[in-house]
């Protein structure tokens, strides 16, 4: 209470007689006072590990959407990323990232958890922002006047091993990909680190808010709240 102002405190104590009266049962939050809250979060940087030179994924801005059937609370970011190596950007591209948990609300200690994180959905934006580099220009930006007639000559491998100065087998295989020109194959690479990345996320950012004395919604909640449900795009906080 001391933390309050005059009218907060007012309006905590008309909610708490209703409450009493059974007047009060809930309080919502939308999605995009949920949004609100999220985009403090932004923009957030995830290393990507790569057979060459250097990746990462930046989420720049995000929305909150709720699954009711599901009581999931669901955050779709849109999300850049962006490989480079051999002197040159190799790849980059838009993508819409979706990752979803579920609420759980501990009265004792008045905190809100989001639990069982999963990663719904990773899908490329097909925009002017995306770029594929094929390894034939690479080996043409190497090997000038020579690239491509090499290339007909001797094998992919061979030709790859010169310009990439000996690099390992493994980062060999990534680079042939780049010959397919598919932005979807790339991607498709990635995926399980992108995932690894964004599940570990947990373990950085607070997935949990405990009720706080100086908002006053938060602190009637902390007092009398029961349970957090999703019910239609509203997050329900159950008195």
């Amino acid at each position: 209470m001391q933390h309050l102002g005059f009218k907060d405190r007012w309006q905590l104590w008309v909610a708490t007689l209703l409450i009493k009266l059974g007047k009060l049962t809930r309080d919502t939050f939308t999605s995009d006072e949920l949004t609100e809250l999220a985009n403090q979060f932004y923009p957030h940087d995830l290393i990507l590990p790569t057979p060459v030179g250097d990746g990462h994924v930046t989420l720049q801005r995000g929305y909150v959407y709720l699954n009711e059937n599901a009581n999931r609370v669901c955050l779709q970011s849109l999300a850049s990323i962006a490989i480079s190596g051999l002197g040159t950007t190799l790849y980059r591209a838009h993508l819409v990232v979706i990752v979803s948990a579920s609420p759980y609300y501990d009265p004792a200690t008045a905190t809100l958890h989001f639990q069982d994180l999963e990663v719904d959905d990773i899908r490329l934006i097909n925009d002017d922002y995306a770029l594929l580099q094929d390894t034939r220009y690479l080996i043409n930006k190497r090997l000038p006047g020579s690239g491509l007639a090499n290339l007909v000559a001797g094998s992919v491998k061979n030709m790859l091993s010169l310009v990439s100065v000996g690099t390992s087998d493994q980062a060999l295989s990534y680079l042939q990909l780049y010959l397919a020109g598919s932005k979807q194959s790339i991607l498709d690479y990635h995926r399980p680190q992108i995932r690894k990345e964004l599940l570990g996320m947990a373990e950085t950012l607070p997935l949990h808010h405990q009720m706080r004395s100086d908002v006053w919604r938060e602190a009637l909640f902390a007092r009398y709240g029961k349970a957090v449900v999703v019910n239609g795009q509203r997050l329900e906080f159950r008195f």
